[in-house]
C-alpha cells in the first residue's frame, strides 16, 4: 500500500461522532489532592480548609491552561504544515488535526479560571515552531507530544469529578491517538538532514528536562500558598510527592515514544547523557528556586 493512500484512509478515520460544547458542572476542586499526590504532603494535609482548595484550584487551572496552550499551538503548527507539504492527502490530513485542535480548545475554555499565560513548556514549544522543519516538528509535536498527550489525558479523565470535563478530557486522548497515528505515517526519518538531527537532539533533550525536574507547578502552588521557600523544605515536598518514581514512569514512555524505527540514534544518544533518569528531590528542588 503506497504512504499516501495510507494517509488518506487514516484521514477518514476522523468522520467519527461530535462531541457537543461542554458545559461545567461545577464541581469543586475539579480534581481530588490524590490526583497531584498531595495528600502525601504533610505540610498539605495539616493546612487549613482554604489554604487546600486555593492550591488544588491553582493545580487545575495550570493543568487546564497548559493543555489548552497546547491545542492553540496545535492549530499553528497544522497551518504550517499545510503550506510546506506537496501532497493533497497530507493536507488534508492536517486541515482535519487543526480542526480538532482548535475545537479542543474550545471545549477546554470554560473551564478556565483567566486567561492564561504563557508557561514554559509552551514557551518551548513556540521557539520549536519558530525554528523547525516539518519533519522535525511532525517527530516531536505528534509523534512524542500527542503520543504523550494520549496517556495524560486519560489519567486527567480518570480522576475528574466534574462529568462533562471528564468526558471531554477522554474525547481529547481518543484524538491524541489519532493525531499520534497520523504523524506516525508523516514522519520519515531517513529524511532528516544533519541539522535536523541536530535540532531533533536539542529539542528531545529540552523537553524531558522539563520532565525530569518533577512537578514543579505543583510545588509552586503550595508553596505560594504555605510561603516555603526553604530548599530543604521543597526536597520534602518533592520527596513526598514521589517525583522521582513519577518522573520515571513518564521518562520510560517518552522513551518509547522516541524509540521509533530509524530513531535509535537519538534515544542512544539522549541515554548516554542521563536524560531519561529523573532528577532527585533535592535537585528538582534547585531547580524550583532558580
Amino acid at each position: 500500500m503506497s504512504k499516501q493512500l495510507e494517509i488518506r484512509r487514516h484521514a477518514a478515520r476522523f468522520a467519527r461522532p461530535p462531541h457537543a460544547q461542554p458545559v461545567p458542572d461545577g464541581a469543586t476542586p475539579l480534581w481530588e489532592a490524590g490526583t497531584f499526590q498531595l495528600d502525601r504532603v504533610p505540610a498539605f494535609r495539616q493546612a487549613s480548609a482554604v489554604i487546600k482548595e486555593a492550591v488544588l484550584t491553582a493545580c487545575a487551572h495550570n493543568l487546564l491552561a497548559e493543555a489548552w496552550c497546547i491545542e492553540r499551538r496545535g492549530i499553528s503548527y497544522c497551518l504550517a504544515m499545510t503550506r510546506h507539504t506537496e501532497s493533497d492527502e497530507e493536507r488534508d490530513l492536517f486541515t482535519r488535526i487543526g480542526a480538532d485542535e482548535s475545537q479542543h480548545a474550545a471545549w477546554l475554555a470554560p473551564w478556565l479560571l483567566r486567561p492564561p499565560e504563557t508557561d514554559p513548556f509552551n514557551r518551548f514549544i513556540d521557539g520549536l515552531l519558530e525554528t523547525g522543519t516539518p519533519q522535525s516538528l511532525s517527530f516531536l509535536l505528534q509523534v512524542v507530544l500527542e503520543g504523550f498527550g494520549i496517556t495524560h489525558y486519560q489519567s486527567l479523565a480518570a480522576g475528574c469529578r466534574d462529568a462533562a470535563l471528564a468526558l471531554t478530557l477522554r474525547r481529547l486522548a481518543l484524538d491524541e491517538a489519532l493525531h499520534h497515528a497520523g504523524g506516525l505515517l508523516v514522519f520519515q526519518p531517513d529524511r532528516l538532514t544533519a541539522a535536523e538531527r541536530r535540532f531533533l537532539a536539542d529539542g528531545a533533550n529540552a523537553f524531558l528536562q522539563m520532565i525530569r525536574i518533577g512537578p514543579q507547578a505543583v510545588v509552586g502552588a503550595l508553596a505560594r500558598q504555605l510561603g516555603t521557600s526553604a530548599i530543604g523544605e521543597l526536597a520534602g515536598v518533592f520527596a513526598a510527592l514521589d517525583s522521582q518514581a513519577t518522573g520515571a514512569v513518564k521518562l520510560a514512555r517518552l522513551r518509547k515514544l522516541m524509540a521509533q524505527p530509524g530513531m535509535t540514534w537519538l534515544v542512544e544518544q539522549l541515554d548516554a547523557g542521563g536524560i531519561f533518569s529523573p532528577c532527585t528531590p533535592t535537585q528538582c528542588a534547585r531547580q524550583f528556586l532558580s
